[in-house]
């Protein structure tokens, strides 16, 4: 097969059905179909999931004394402080590694520490810490290292520096080793009990966690200047790390990234201000997109041509005129580094040529640049679809970029060629490696070889489709409500669509060397599309009447008023379709557990605290007395836990021990007529609404099932079933305002204050604040056991039902209310006396 000018045929991933968990979203939620569809395919379904999704809240960032060695990095970091020691910063010439190190540096530098920033040369030093930079660094008088963005395989090098007299604390975000380097304190979310609960955090979000922990710690002093960094005022540098080095944007990076462009557009740092205004984008709401091909690249090109040190000096430096003479430069330094991977990429493509395109792409030069190959190889497997392997050849040795595609492992893959490289190391998809010149032509044969056990199919691209639309409903409206599952990235793409199809009226090469394509679809041309660098195939394209197309959509601002454009990723005359492998689609998996289960996982339970309160523990005991069952064989009795916040089943010896471990209960399916190892059910708590009801109740009867209970204490008041529902009422919202209102006027000038939430009693303000802060009444500032607030003046009467939480909740008081009294109300229900205690059973 020759490579050819033509991209190769790409495999379309049909969406799944989702229909009844799109429409309960819809229903629960007021969202339109799409949004709905595409939530629910993504395993975002219960009211809590889509509410925290679509309004992110700075007050669902987990807090920094999760991890469990954060205490020790603080405490030896107060005594760096009081005695005035040196403090290193130890980073990575990477966008994560420098806009972790920006961060953290001024940060303590705003909180008086004495604090050098360090990033060692990608040419002379490589990657992570080195002996020779620790030596500099004792002999600069350095007694505390914090390394951001690596250091967790350092394992000699730590225990170098503690040779010299330098304490090491470690923030990283990399797989450990299995030795770990004996350093003060780790603090990496991916070592084992760590105690942190997110996983995902790039270099730049544990760095994050540090300086949170710094300005809550020190929070007493620093309140009485006004010219220390918020959290909120950092967050713009640690969301272009965190897109930078594609990490998923769920959970905690979502809301990151969410408030972290936000902040972009008011943007107190002088480097970054100038970045935006060199890219054209600064005041203008800015997209994660913009990030990724825009800002970070500039400042990843100062460490792949030459060294970091400018991007970082960019980004931390306090005089104006330098910061915008560093951006021209980083522009400067991007526009050579786009030259320099134009040059190799257009020689890797007449190497191609020669030769039909084999399974793994190997290619090697002496004179390519080794900081931009690896950009190559991912423009050749964006092409090809085929693992890429890039060396810059160096005399006798040559350095290498590899990239992988899904389903080939690169890391592995050069695993099996260990003997003929000298150095390797990265991970599934991406790696660095290096070997002598004179083993190139074994390399490039042992790793085809080995791909020639996997089959022909694993390489031709899969495109997941989310939606499948008629050309008629790709408008302005449907744009704007897909822009609310923004910010787009990995972990959380924009929507790909797909038309079957749609007429082809013309067809033209557009921009810069007629690089791009632009299509105009319908019988008119009514609709716009471009697909970037795919102006190649217009020749082959220029006959077809009628085309497949998957894309996204976007505005088009460059004529006039905004238009809607279709942003194009492939155009085929007919696709090939494949149904969704679930196997392979996590999320997938966790939704079609069952759509009888699906509504469980999504209900807001009645039932509040502690269970126990409610003499429940000795019930449950009589009750399986009186049906005949032993303690011993709890183990077969099945307990639908709705005393959770997302309900599910467990074991009854299980539950009794662990009531209210939200853990246990997680992916555990619904006994079922096949399965023999139950006797007994038991319902906790009850379920959202009646439909939700027959999808937990229907299934689970069989011939050898002896009862089925319902049970749910029926005296809870408003006020608990409220909370449950996560409904705050307006008189209760209009109390916590008018408190804040007073906080505000007795704050400074800035009318900043804090809030302590310490107290159980506040768990309904900390919603409060939610609701406030999403309706622009509130800006939260930071912090996790006081929270630092800004009060934002308004004249506009407050409108408490354009807050979705607040719709939402309200809502959802309303049909758990109505559905606990009909209930209550069934023919077949009756209400039991226990230990002071009512309980409603059903008995089957």
């Amino acid at each position: 097969m020759s490579c050819g000018g033509i991209r190769l045929k790409k495999i379309w991933i049909k969406p799944q059905p989702v229909k009844r968990i799109s429409d309960t979203i819809q229903t629960r939620l007021g969202l339109s179909p799409v949004v709905a569809d595409i939530l629910a395919r993504r395993g975002v379904h219960s009211k809590k999931q889509v509410v925290d999704f679509l309004r992110p809240s700075l007050l669902n960032l987990h807090s920094p004394w999760a991890f469990r060695e954060m205490n020790k990095a603080i405490e030896r970091l107060e005594l760096a402080k009081c005695q005035n020691e040196k403090v290193l910063i130890y980073g990575d010439y990477d966008v994560d590694g420098v806009t972790s190190t920006a961060m953290l540096y001024k940060v303590m530098k705003d909180l008086d520490f004495q604090t050098v920033a360090y990033i060692p040369n990608r040419m002379d030093e490589g990657y992570g810490l080195n002996k020779e930079a620790i030596l500099k660094a004792a002999q600069a008088k350095v007694k505390v290292i914090i390394t951001v963005d690596c250091g967790i395989t350092a394992v000699e090098e730590v225990c170098y520096a503690k040779e010299l007299g330098i304490q090491v604390i470690l923030t990283d975000h990399h797989e450990p080793p299995e030795q770990l380097p004996e350093a003060l304190a780790i603090l990496n979310p991916k070592v084992p009990d760590s105690g942190y609960p997110f996983r995902e955090l790039a270099g730049v979000g544990v760095a994050f966690k540090l300086a949170q922990a710094l300005l809550e710690h020190f929070a007493d002093a620093s309140v009485k200047r006004d010219d220390i960094l918020t959290e909120l005022e950092i967050l713009d540098i640690v969301a272009i790390g965190t897109i930078a080095d594609i990490v998923p944007l769920i959970d905690e990076n979502r809301v990151i990234v969410f408030y972290g462009l936000k902040q972009m557009e008011q943007t107190v740092h002088l480097g970054v201000q100038s970045l935006l205004e060199e890219c054209g984008i600064h005041r203008k709401p800015i997209k994660s997109g913009q990030i990724a091909f825009l800002v970070a690249p500039r400042i990843n090109a100062a460490g792949r041509m030459e060294s970091a040190k400018a991007a970082l000096e960019l980004l931390i430096t306090g005089n104006p005129e330098r910061s915008q003479e560093l951006a021209r430069f980083l522009s400067r330094e991007n526009a050579q580094r786009k030259d320099t991977e134009k040059e190799i990429l257009e020689e890797a493509l007449a190497m191609l040529e020669q030769q039909p395109l084999p399974r793994v792409i190997v290619l090697a030069a002496p004179h390519w640049h080794h900081g931009v190959i690896g950009i190559v190889a991912s423009r050749l497997v964006e092409r090809f679809y085929r693992p890429v392997y890039l060396l810059s050849e160096d005399g006798e040795e040559a350095k290498g970029s590899a990239r992988g595609i899904q389903g080939y492992h690169v890391l592995n893959a050069l695993k099996e060629q260990a003997d003929l490289l000298e150095r390797f190391g990265g991970h599934s998809q991406a790696a660095g490696f290096s070997l002598k010149c004179s083993n190139i032509s074994a390399l490039r044969e042992g790793l085809n070889k080995t791909a020639e056990v996997f089959p022909e199919d694993l390489f031709y691209e899969r495109v997941k489709v989310d939606q499948i639309l008629s050309l008629s409903s790709v408008n302005g409206d449907l744009l704007s409500q897909l822009e609310q599952l923004a910010p787009f990235g990995f972990g959380n793409p924009s929507p790909v669509l797909a038309g079957e199809q749609f007429p082809l009226q013309s067809i033209n090469t557009v921009g810069k060397d007629k690089a791009h394509l632009k299509c105009l679809f319908g019988s008119n041309g009514e609709w716009e599309g471009i697909a970037f660098r795919r102006g190649e195939e217009a020749e082959n394209l220029q006959q077809m009447q009628n085309v497949d197309i998957t894309f996204g959509l976007d505005w088009n601002t460059f004529r006039g008023p905004d238009q809607v454009q279709l942003i194009l990723k492939d155009i085929e005359p007919e696709a090939t379709w494949q149904e969704r492998n679930l196997t392979q689609d996590a999320a997938v998996q966790a939704l079609l557990q069952g759509e009888t289960e699906i509504a469980a996982t999504s209900a807001e339970p009645l039932i509040g605290y502690d269970w126990r309160i409610y003499g429940c523990e000795q019930w449950l005991h009589a009750l399986t007395h009186e049906a005949g069952i032993t303690p011993e064989q709890y183990h077969l009795v099945r307990v639908w836990n709705g005393l959770l916040s997302q309900p599910g089943w467990i074991s009854l010896d299980e539950f009794l021990k662990h009531p209210l471990d939200q853990d246990r209960v997680r992916g555990k399916v619904p006994p079922t007529e096949q399965d023999e190892s139950w006797i007994f059910i038991l319902f906790l708590g009850l379920p959202h609404d009646w439909e939700e009801w027959q999808c937990i109740n229907t299934p689970l009867f069989s011939e050898h099932l002896s009862s089925c209970w319902a049970i749910a204490q029926s005296k809870l008041t408003a006020e608990e079933v409220q909370r449950r529902a996560g409904y705050q009422s307006r008189e209760k919202l209009i109390k916590i305002y008018r408190s804040l209102a007073q906080s505000a006027k007795d704050a400074d000038e800035h009318r900043r204050f804090f809030w302590a939430v310490d107290d159980q009693k506040n768990e309904d303000s900390l919603e409060a604040l939610k609701i406030f802060e999403e309706l622009g009444l509130i800006k939260i500032l930071g912090g996790t056991k006081r929270i630092s607030i800004e009060w934002i003046p308004t004249r506009e009467k407050l409108d408490l039902d354009s807050s979705l939480r607040y719709h939402v909740g309200k809502q959802t008081w309303e049909n758990l209310r109505r559905f606990a009294e009909e209930f209550v109300r069934a023919p077949w229900s009756k209400l039991e006396k226990s230990s002071g205690s009512e309980f409603l059973t059903y008995d089957h």
